[in-house]
């Protein structure tokens, strides 16, 4: 019986990168996102506070904005080596995930900033009416909504890739990250739990790495092993033979 780590890897790749780039494109991401998620800022629910906290939490946004990004292509590419990054499932969750959470990043991470912002310079009856109006943005609300279907289409889109790892003979701390990475992303994207899903997914993704390199390796070092002996043996040829 084949060691399920032993199993060769799908060669069936939609993307052609240079080793070095896909995996900083795999790894670096989802690592950048889990450390950031540590200091997402979570002011107390008054205009004061949340004025105090405007521009780095409009900054914050915009920051996670970009590696919402990234870890959107980390999930294709790690997709990719499993052979799935063109199954409908995996671009359905995908596209659900990058449009409709940076949809809600955009307006209650950065609209909500930047407004409380633009207050400061208001007096404080308008100062009120601003913050109720934006008070409800990262709550429960219309605007929440997004954030509930894009985090879906997490759980669909890197969910898949955990059964898609099982199926193929992963081992079972791959698989099982994997799924850890799209079920804690359902209790927000704030530490602890948006750190705990992003680096799950980073140490699944990392795992799947040393796991797809290990054949190369053994490979290159058969090879270099087969070479020196070749050269030991025609070091051998070459010298004179003893009467």
């Amino acid at each position: 019986m084949t060691h399920p780590e032993s199993q060769p890897m799908p060669r069936d790749r939609a993307w052609a990168l240079p080793p070095l780039a896909r995996r900083v494109l795999l790894l670096a991401p989802p690592l950048a996102l889990a450390a950031l998620e540590i200091v997402h800022p979570q002011p107390d629910e008054t205009a004061q506070a949340l004025m105090d906290a405007a521009t780095w939490f409009a900054a914050f946004h915009a920051i996670q904005l970009v590696l919402v990004g990234f870890v959107a292509l980390s999930v294709l590419l790690l997709a990719d080596s499993f052979g799935r990054a063109s199954a409908w499932v995996t671009r359905l969750g995908v596209g659900v995930f990058l449009v409709f959470f940076s949809a809600y990043d955009t307006v209650a991470g950065i609209g909500t900033g930047l407004a409380m912002r633009s207050a400061r310079n208001l007096s404080a009856v308008q100062q009120e009416g601003v913050f109720d109006v934006v008070k409800d943005w990262p709550a429960l609300g219309p605007i929440f909504a997004l954030s509930i279907i894009g985090t879906a289409g997490w759980v669909v889109a890197v969910g898949s890739l955990a059964l898609v790892a099982r199926r193929q003979g992963a081992p079972r701390r791959e698989w099982i990250l994997l799924g850890l990475a799209a079920l804690f992303l359902l209790g927000g994207h704030p530490f602890p739990f948006g750190t705990i899903a992003f680096g799950c997914f980073f140490v699944g993704a990392l795992l799947h790495e040393f796991r797809a390199a290990g054949p190369a390796i053994r490979s290159r070092g058969a090879q270099g092993l087969g070479q020196e002996r070749l050269v030991e043996a025609e070091g051998r040829d070459s010298n004179p033979r003893s009467a």
